[in-house]
């Protein structure tokens, strides 16, 4: 493991990433014609993957958007199946 800056760290090619309170685990990756993006938010039990057929698509900072967005948002479901508040 070893931190690349104050707000990034990275262990068996997982990044840990803090966006204020919310902190992600995520990995990216791609090719001249693939995109990738897997990415979780351990804290909200929530996981998201990104697949695009074309190269330079910007998945991790779609993933990362919409796994934002859920997460501050109030229709989580939460442990016994409620929906939050």
């Amino acid at each position: 493991m070893f931190t690349v800056n104050e707000r990034s760290t990275q262990a068996l090619a997982w990044q840990v990433v803090r966006n204020g309170d919310v902190t992600f685990v995520d990995k990216n990756g791609g090719l001249s014609n693939t995109a990738t993006y897997i990415g979780m938010i351990p804290g909200k039990r929530l996981g998201i993957v990104v697949l695009s057929n074309c190269g330079r698509e910007p998945a991790t900072r779609i993933g990362r958007q919409i796994m934002l967005a859920l997460a501050r948002s109030n229709a989580l479901v939460s442990d016994d199946g409620r929906q939050g508040d």
